[in-house]
């Protein structure tokens, strides 16, 4: 049986406590494994790099001369595979001024697990969950596939579920959407169908 989204977003929660302050990341967490960009360059990169490597155990595997360029691979609790490297800073960030933490987006992925343990695996099972940090506020990203045109609206529905005032539309790749969590957060919704 294949692990549930929820299970993986709580240990990323964990993860997240566990590293301490880290610059702004950018997640893709899917059943099983987690995608983690830290968002920063030079020693700020480095540091968070570090701290990652430290709360999972592993080592950074990259060019000795390129800090940027290492990559971590982990296992984590519950048989959640981890890779983290760094990206770009957070365009228009200012050093100093940011209004979001680590321990904020630990809290966010908190509360987006009882809505993605209510999600239907079986009309869903390949969603992505983006978490994105801004440096001044978070973005929530539900991506999900179709099989066919027929399906979007099912498959739309599944992924709407739980949330309140949601909203799609149609675009040339499927329909996009938006709705609320009971706590007032948006998560946006992005329906591909691939014929």
């Amino acid at each position: 049986m294949s692990l549930s989204l929820a299970r993986c977003v709580e240990a990323v929660a964990r993860l997240l406590v566990a590293c301490g302050p880290l610059e702004p990341v950018r997640l893709c967490i899917s059943d099983g494994s987690v995608q983690a960009e830290v968002c920063a360059s030079g020693p700020a990169a480095s540091v968070s790099m570090a701290r990652l490597s430290a709360a999972t155990g592993s080592v950074t595997a990259g060019r000795a001369d390129d800090r940027d360029d290492d990559v971590i691979t982990a296992d984590l609790e519950d048989d959640v595979v981890l890779v983290a490297a760094v990206d770009k800073p957070v365009r228009g960030a200012v050093p100093g001024l940011r209004a979001t933490s680590t321990g904020a987006a630990a809290g966010l992925l908190r509360t987006l697990g009882s809505w993605t343990a209510s999600l239907d695996q079986e009309l869903l099972p390949e969603a992505q969950l983006w978490v994105e940090d801004h440096g001044q506020d978070f973005t929530v990203r539900l991506l999900a596939t179709a099989a066919r045109d027929d399906d979007l609206e099912s498959v739309a529905a599944a992924a709407g579920s739980g949330l309140e005032r949601v909203r799609t539309w149609r675009t040339d790749s499927g329909l996009d959407g938006q709705g609320s969590l009971p706590c007032g957060r948006t998560v946006y919704l992005a329906i591909v169908c691939f014929p």
